[in-house]
């Protein structure tokens, strides 16, 4: 079944509920599902790499009022991912603090702050403030170790950012999106080699859907990887 056809088989029905109830009625209406429903459809579109449906669906489950504050948190860091996918990183940005404005101790949120500050608006401090928060919550968050290593080469610290990514690659050596950063770092310091090599593994090792996404890329277009 096509994502458009699930989008319409679940709006319809929702709306058509709240001009026959009235908002105020299906919102404190214990029995009204569609909320949790919501949430669990943008993540299940997040899941397919329908980024833009996903944030339209993460929207209505924040608006809908019915969301824990943990759930809460998901929902915006998950739209603020979908976000920064579309290119909206300034939205993306906004999302990543409110997740942990609802649950200050989210250690993916920290970790998004800390990947869109050093890579879309190049705030080193901030960048690794929110590495070293999410890291000191939980020091096994591999993909958290790979973030400073970008935070390190904006500031030209090249020893420091290599082994950053060395560190998580060696914690997490399935993970595509380490992987990745550790690519670009590469072709970011002339190493086309190393750079095409890492990208390759994380082109292989990233999910089936997520290869439209990535040969979108100009990086992985110029390296010839999804040919």
């Amino acid at each position: 079944m096509s994502y458009r056809f699930r989008i319409f088989s679940r709006s319809v029905p929702r709306a058509l509920c709240l001009c026959l109830c009235g908002l105020l009625v299906v919102a404190h209406n214990p029995a009204y599902a569609a909320q949790s429903k919501d949430l669990e459809f943008a993540i299940e579109l997040f899941g397919e790499g329908e980024y833009a449906a996903a944030m339209n669906f993460f929207g209505l489950a924040i608006s809908d009022g019915a969301l824990t504050t943990k759930q809460l948190a998901i929902a915006h860091q998950l739209r603020g991912v979908a976000r920064s996918k579309l290119n909206k990183h300034s939205l993306a940005l906004m999302d990543h603090r409110k997740a942990v404005v609802w649950n200050p101790d989210y250690v993916d949120g920290w970790s998004s702050i800390c990947f869109e500050t050093a890579t879309h608006f190049k705030d080193p401090d901030l960048a690794m403030t929110a590495c070293n928060r999410a890291l000191a919550l939980d020091p096994t968050h591999s993909i958290s170790y790979a973030r400073p290593g970008g935070v390190w080469a904006l500031m030209g610290e090249v020893a420091k950012a290599e082994s950053d990514y060395d560190q998580a690659v060696r914690r997490s050596p399935g993970n595509w999106e380490i992987l990745f950063d550790q690519g670009q770092f590469f072709h970011s310091q002339n190493r086309p080699a190393e750079a095409k090599k890492t990208l390759t593994r994380a082109y292989e090792a990233a999910p089936t859907w997520i290869h439209t996404y990535l040969a979108t890329l100009p990086i992985i277009q110029e390296y010839g990887i999804s040919k």
